[in-house]
């Protein structure tokens, strides 16, 4: 299980950088589950949160209860991997790949 995990973090950022420079319009699609994902993410953790402290159940159970909601997991996993792509894209290319494409 652990390399299936690994080899997912490896290469799928490397799926989306090629994805974005060879189909058009990849990378708004990617950029908007990007942003929904965030939105995801950010609400089941702000509500999780509120609820804990509403009800006053801080325990070690009950604050890591979020972790079995599945949309929560999503998108978590997605917001890891697009930022592995935008790291690849902005710091290992620098901008390479952006200045390529505007030649053509």
């Amino acid at each position: 299980m652990s390399g299936l995990v690994w080899g997912t973090v490896v290469a799928v950022p490397w799926l989306l950088v090629w994805l974005q420079n060879k189909v058009t319009g990849a990378k708004f699609i990617i950029d908007v589950l990007a942003y929904a994902a965030l939105v995801l993410f950010s609400g089941i953790a702000g509500i999780t949160v509120a609820e804990i402290l509403v009800n006053n159940t801080v325990f070690m159970t009950s604050v890591h209860k979020v972790f079995l909601n599945p949309f929560f997991l999503a998108s978590g996993g997605w917001l890891g991997l697009y930022a592995l792509q935008r790291l690849i894209v902005e710091g290992i290319f620098s901008g390479r790949i952006k200045k390529r494409r505007s030649r053509s």
